[in-house]
C-alpha cells in the first residue's frame, strides 16, 4: 500500500539511494536536497515521503515559497518539485499511486492552496506520463531550466 506523509529523520536511510547518470539529469537524491539544499531548513518546503508497504521508497518537496510565481502568477499555489523513487522499486506504479493521493494530501495538510503546480523537463517522457496520467495539465507554457533546457509547466486545480 502506497502513502505519503511528511519527512522525519528515520526515513534518510531508505531513501539515500543512488540515481543512474540518466535520472540525475531530472531529480535531485534526498542527500543533495537535506545537505546541499538545505531543503529542511527552507520553511517554505516539506519535504514529503512516498511509502510503499511501510517501506521509504520515495520523495518529493512540496514549495510554498515564491518560486512557483514563475511558473503562474497564484500566490494560492504550491509548487512540486523533485519527485524521486528508488530505481529498485520503479515500474512498480508508485510514483503513479503516490501522484493520485497527492490532491487529497495538499488539502487535508495545507490551507487555502487551490493548485498545484510543476515544471517537468520536455524530454522526460516517463515523468510527463505519469504526471498527466494522475490529472496534471499542460499548460503550453515553457520556462527555462537553471542549465538552459525547456521546461513545461502543468497544473493540477484542487476543488
Amino acid at each position: 500500500m502506497v502513502e505519503l506523509m511528511f519527512y522525519n529523520s528515520n526515513h534518510y536511510d531508505d531513501l539515500n539511494y543512488n540515481l543512474n547518470e540518466e535520472q540525475s539529469k531530472f531529480t535531485f537524491t534526498i542527500d543533495f536536497c537535506i545537505n546541499e539544499r538545505k531543503d529542511l531548513y527552507d520553511s517554505c518546503k516539506n519535504i514529503i515521503t512516498i511509502i510503499n508497504n511501510r517501506k521509504p521508497v520515495g520523495f518529493f518537496i512540496l514549495d510554498m515559497g515564491k518560486d512557483k510565481l514563475l511558473l503562474k502568477n497564484n500566490e494560492n499555489a504550491i509548487l512540486l518539485r523533485t519527485l524521486s523513487i528508488n530505481p529498485n522499486t520503479q515500474g512498480q506504479g508508485i510514483g503513479k499511486k503516490a501522484m493520485s493521493q497527492l490532491s487529497d494530501f495538499v488539502l487535508q495538510n495545507y490551507e487555502n492552496i487551490n493548485e498545484i503546480l510543476l515544471s517537468v523537463h520536455k524530454y522526460n517522457i516517463s515523468a510527463n506520463k505519469l504526471y498527466l496520467s494522475a490529472g496534471f495539465v499542460d499548460t503550453t507554457l515553457e520556462i527555462l531550466s537553471p542549465t538552459g533546457e525547456d521546461l513545461s509547466i502543468l497544473s493540477l486545480k484542487l476543488l
